[in-house]
């Protein structure tokens, strides 16, 4: 796991089957089909991410059991790992020849420790992976939620380094009778002695890596925990994403009306510490004009330094649409909004972007006017697009249930998992009167944009206390079916 910081092209493919070739030592891939559906039709929470060319890790749960699996989709092998029922998962990435699961780790009676699982790839292989838990902080109740990746390049020798930062909430007591946050940060409270429920802290986290127990301001064993104080700043933080040169949060701060906040800090050494001259405690603001949505962002990077967020309920909470809007962070800049018009009330579950086409896909479950189904969705919108335009959406026709995961492939393809099935389509060749799937169009337009307000807020700070420990465990081996194929 700690053969550290050398750069890999990624491709992401799906959970189980997906038969693809490689011309050659070559390194473009390319697919003998333009839709396919594999596996067992067993809906369950799933994340899955690229590893390489011929590799995909999926974590899945299977009636309580959480699995991390790495499927070669060439040979259709499956190499699982299962991990400790403790465990629950929320996101994961991939660096190198790791993988790296953020969530958290269940004790004795409401103990949750926020946790970051490791694992090296190639050990997938052999007769025992090491499992190594990482927690950032060994005493506060923590769920790590989201995560991101990225390296970056150091001092005279130009050494390489890395770090992973993160979106998590905390759980404590609300009348302070648990550590937290009696006398943590003093002249900010986040108590009330006459409360004796459980509250919720959002923050945000940044690790060191490769990780230490160490507790220092050096970049190489940084931790630092940032915390939104919910009783006297009302912004929680959504999602992050790295981009070419920037590090930004995303999140919505509530007021007499809502904001779109957004934190762009410069990809280096320091993103967090307010003892370093970083750019946390200073964000972006945008009006919404109103407070009566419900709006929850994902963000994706697009190309260079470009975003996208999307969500939907922005601005009312009956809307019959999803939002989708493009910044550009060297100039914290909104420089397209859009609507993807739905049929009902949608539901809306994830977002990739494909570099290859500079597409959008948009995974939401509704109403699908060509079936007259309520049903997962995946639909290509562009980022960049104006105007009113038409692109096509589809469903899939065999198992009819629903999808969680989403990701871009290789070429134009995208891949998406449910639980142990999944399906990889050519974006740009969706086309009606397939045996695998459903196709129709979907209308999406362009609104006007927001301009940026400045904010600021002295966010309180922990250098926290982490701790580390590991465990192996014997992988096993299994193939899984293909379901539909389209060529």
């Amino acid at each position: 796991m700690k053969r550290l910081l050398k750069y890999v092209q990624k491709t992401v493919i799906q959970l189980t089957v997906v038969v693809f070739v490689l011309a050659g030592n070559m390194a473009k891939a390319q697919y003998p089909y333009e839709f396919s559906l594999a596996g067992n039709p067993y809906d369950t929470k799933t994340i899955v991410r690229s590893y390489d060319h011929e590799r995909v890790v999926v974590y899945y749960e299977d009636v309580g059991v959480r699995y991390v699996a790495l499927v070669n989709v060439i040979s259709n092998a499956v190499h699982k790992v299962q991990l400790s029922t403790d465990y629950v998962m929320n996101d994961m990435c991939i660096m190198n020849d790791s993988v790296f699961l953020c969530g958290r780790r269940y004790y004795s009676g409401n103990n949750v420790v926020g946790s970051i699982i490791a694992m090296n790839l190639d050990s997938f292989y052999t007769s025992s992976v090491r499992v190594e838990e990482y927690s950032p902080s060994y005493w506060m109740n923590l769920n790590l939620k989201r995560i991101k990746n990225f390296e970056y390049v150091y001092g005279s020798y130009n050494l390489r380094h890395a770090k992973f930062l993160m979106v998590a909430d905390i759980e404590y007591a609300c009348d302070g009778s648990e550590p937290f946050p009696t006398n943590l940060f003093p002249g900010h409270f986040y108590t009330d002695l006459n409360d004796h429920s459980r509250c919720t802290a959002n923050a945000v986290v940044e690790v060191s890596y490769p990780f230490t127990r160490f507790v220092s301001n050096s970049h190489t064993t940084q931790k630092v925990i940032r915390f939104m104080n919910p009783l006297i700043h009302s912004e929680i933080i959504h999602d992050v994403v790295v981009t070419d040169n920037y590090v930004a949060f995303v999140g919505i701060e509530t007021e007499t009306t809502d904001y779109i906040t957004l934190h762009i800090c410069n990809r280096g050494y320091n993103i967090l510490n307010m003892n370093h001259p970083g750019t946390f405690n200073t964000y972006y603001k945008y009006p919404l004009g109103t407070s009566n949505g419900n709006p929850y962002y994902r963000v994706c990077a697009l190309d260079g330094d470009n975003i996208a967020i999307v969500t939907q309920d922005e601005l009312s909470t009956s809307s019959n649409d999803i939002t989708i809007r493009t910044f550009d962070l060297t100039t914290h800049t909104m420089t397209n909004k859009q609507y993807l018009l739905c049929n009902t009330h949608p539901y809306f579950k994830d977002v990739a972007y494909i570099p290859d086409l500079r597409r959008l896909v948009l995974l939401y479950h509704g109403y699908f006017r060509s079936t007259g189904n309520f049903c997962d969705i995946f639909c290509t919108v562009d980022p960049y697009g104006s105007g009113s335009y038409i692109l096509p959406a589809i469903t899939d026709n065999v198992f009819h249930i629903k999808f969680n995961s989403l990701d871009a492939m290789k070429g134009g393809y995208f891949i998406s998992t449910g639980g142990k099935f999944g399906l990889a389509a050519d974006a740009s060749m969706f086309a009606p009167g397939k045996m695998c799937y459903d196709e129709e169009d979907c209308t999406i337009v362009s609104r006007e944009l927001i301009n940026a307000v400045f904010g600021d807020f002295d966010y309180d700070q922990h250098l926290s206390h982490p701790a580390i420990d590991s465990m192996n465990v014997e992988p096993t081996y299994m193939v899984l079916p293909t379901a539909c194929i389209e060529h």
